[in-house]
């Protein structure tokens, strides 16, 4: 199974996750987002064909706190098998759950992280592994196919929150651990000493940042750079 010329990217995100798994030829297909502030856990990102049930008792359950495949996808930036993955025992029983609402065991993950830190992962499944054991040949032989499809899938993603195209406000580095900061409930004060920067200079990330998000208040530009994935 190739990598072919295959335009990912048309219409929607959902529309492309169908796409995606007509392609690949596997049973199902997932894009989540990594979101920051209160959207991390309110309004997470997540597009999928996982069927209904599987995704209702998901989030009943709040198995984004223990799934080990979003738990791998932090630590890497380079595509792995779902059979390299070592559950601890509740994470087997999740598995286990998954397996018997139809998720079939064999999957292979690919993450992506922007210049800003923004984090997503794709996540590829079928009951088995096309001609092999594991989608380890497979993954191996498309690594930088599978790189290419994580950062378009990703900045799709962005850019369906935002409602924009290449439009979103571009935070610098500085600006960006602020906002974080000050979501987290820090001062002025204490972001300027945990940064080793003048208090001063911290206002001076804020006051920009708020201006690049068009915002009235701090408030409003932290809970705007969250809806974006900014933070």
């Amino acid at each position: 199974m190739e990598l072919g010329s295959v335009d990912y990217l048309a219409g929607s995100v959902q529309d492309s996750v169908q796409s995606i798994v007509r392609h690949f030829k596997v049973d199902y297909f997932t894009l989540h987002l990594f979101r920051g502030g209160d959207d991390a856990k309110n309004t997470p990102y997540v597009r999928t064909n996982y069927p209904d049930a599987w995704v209702s008792r998901y989030l009943l359950h709040d198995y984004v706190r223990i799934d080990p495949v979003l738990q791998m996808a932090k630590k890497t930036t380079e595509p792995f098998c779902w059979s390299a993955i070592t559950p601890a025992a509740e994470q087997r029983n999740m598995m286990q759950q998954a397996v018997e609402h139809g998720v079939g065991p064999a999957g292979f993950s690919v993450s992506h992280v922007d210049t800003i830190g923004r984090r997503s992962v794709l996540s590829f499944n079928a009951p088995y592994a096309k001609g092999n054991a594991t989608w380890e040949p497979f993954v191996k032989k498309n690594r930088d196919h599978l790189l290419l499809l994580a950062s378009e899938m990703h900045h799709k993603a962005l850019s369906e929150i935002s409602g924009e195209t290449d439009e979103r406000p571009q935070l610098s580095p500085r600006e960006t651990e602020c906002l974080k900061w000050t979501a987290q409930g820090k001062t002025h004060t204490e972001i300027a000493i945990i940064l080793n920067l003048s208090e001063h200079t911290v206002r001076s990330y804020l006051k920009d940042a708020r201006v690049k998000l068009d915002s009235v208040t701090l408030a409003q530009a932290v809970s705007k750079a969250a809806t974006l994935g900014l933070i």
